[in-house]
């Protein structure tokens, strides 16, 4: 599973799935990269442990 965190301009940020589904949005970038790694740790690496940061939204 590949999943992209998108920072809005809040510093709120969006943990979803490359084809746009929402699974979380997160007080900032570093608490939803954490939750994501926590997961693939969970999942014993049966998914690929890849995030994109998109960057801030304008």
């Amino acid at each position: 599973m590949y999943c992209l965190i998108k920072e809005w301009p809040n510093k709120m940020a969006t943990l979803m799935t490359e084809d746009g589904v929402v699974l979380w949005t997160f007080n900032n970038v570093e608490e939803a990269r954490q939750v994501w790694q926590d997961w693939c740790s969970l999942q014993k690496n049966r998914i690929s442990n890849q995030v994109e940061y998109l960057g801030k939204s304008e």
